[in-house]
């Protein structure tokens, strides 16, 4: 009897592994979780590169849906979120992000790590996603949001043709301190309700809240408890909006968000060029010990953002300091690519 017991046991904790269910509702289709959640293990405990992963899940998945399901779970459930990286994070003694390679080798990060993970494994399966960056705060009284500091990264995806919004690192499974761990992969914020999820989330760039009514970082910041949304809904002007920027090179996409976030909340100042920092501080980082070779493309594309952030804040009259600023890191990003060897 005790080892009937026991194989049901076993039985029950193998359904659990990297989910909750057999089966689930997402976006109104019903999944086999079951096997999507294999597949997201195999290729946790198999695939060493990300573009493996990407192969394996496309080969596996037949549907958008399952796609974006078994990505949302693979990252959630095998990686650790970094603690002690966003620590140092937090004092500056860390500033760029890890290379994919090294996530995937460590299999430990941070928000904007995840982010990036999660949106070159979709744009590899054709599947379109951006990666956002923006403001996330719990609903603790103090909790420490500040308009000049762009705290947290996550992604808007498109299924189907429509587009919603994710978190995967609010799901995250496991912590470097255990105690944090939860007991299962949270699928709260995979294709949440866009206001559910802006109580929580503020992107830098609007059009990534997926609104009619767009909240400001004001109304965000203050009022946490009394948001008013009778009127607020999915927009088709920000599907259609997000459908052209796909269709753009990445830096364009990046500088179309970068300008949008300086219009948005004028009163952060420089907040495009924050928002491009984050994304070329590979370049810009010289104090990091590097494990990957600088290339002459990877100064020509930072380059190419701050002639693009240049043009804008000139047409706009900001102040001259940012402009100053734009022209002196153009010209030491120039001295330094010369100096590679051709």
């Amino acid at each position: 009897m005790k080892k009937y017991h026991l194989i049901l046991l076993l039985l029950f904790c193998g359904i659990h592994v990297f989910g909750q269910k057999r089966t689930g509702i997402f976006l109104g289709q019903e999944l086999d979780t079951v096997r999507l959640n294999k597949i997201a293990n195999l290729a946790s405990r198999e695939e060493k590169s990300w573009n493996k992963v990407a192969h394996l899940i496309g080969d596996s998945c037949k549907t958008e849906l399952e796609k974006v399901y078994t990505i949302y779970t693979y990252i959630a459930g095998s990686y650790k979120y970094d603690l002690n990286r966003l620590k140092l994070i937090y004092k500056r003694e860390i500033k760029r992000e890890l290379y994919l390679s090294e996530v995937i080798k460590k299999k430990r990060g941070v928000c904007g790590d995840f982010s990036n993970l999660f949106a070159t494994l979709c744009d590899s399966l054709d599947i379109g996603c951006f990666r956002v960056s923006g403001y996330s705060r719990t609903f603790s009284i103090f909790h420490p949001v500040k308009k000049s500091y762009y705290n947290h990264a996550w992604n808007v995806v498109r299924v189907n043709g429509k587009w919603y919004v994710l978190d995967v690192t609010f799901g995250m499974q496991h912590f470097t301190n255990k105690r944090l761990d939860q007991e299962r992969i949270n699928y709260d914020f995979l294709f949440t309700d866009p206001v559910k999820f802006g109580t929580v989330h503020l992107p830098a760039d609007p059009v990534f809240q997926l609104l009619n009514q767009q909240r400001s970082y004001k109304d965000f910041r203050y009022r946490r408890f009394l948001w008013k949304t009778p009127d607020l809904a999915q927009t088709p002007p920000s599907d259609s909006i997000l459908n052209l920027r796909m269709t753009k090179d990445w830096k364009d996409q990046l500088l179309d968000e970068a300008i949008a976030a300086q219009q948005f909340n004028p009163k952060v100042k420089g907040a495009g060029l924050k928002l491009l920092e984050i994304r070329i501080r590979k370049v810009l980082d010289k104090k990091t010990k590097r494990k990957q070779l600088l290339l002459k493309a990877d100064y020509n594309d930072a380059i190419y953002l701050y002639e693009g952030i240049r043009k804008n804040l000139s047409e706009n009259r900001t102040k001259r300091k940012y402009i100053k600023y734009t022209n002196y890191r153009i010209l030491k990003l120039g001295e330094e690519r010369d100096k590679l060897k051709k």
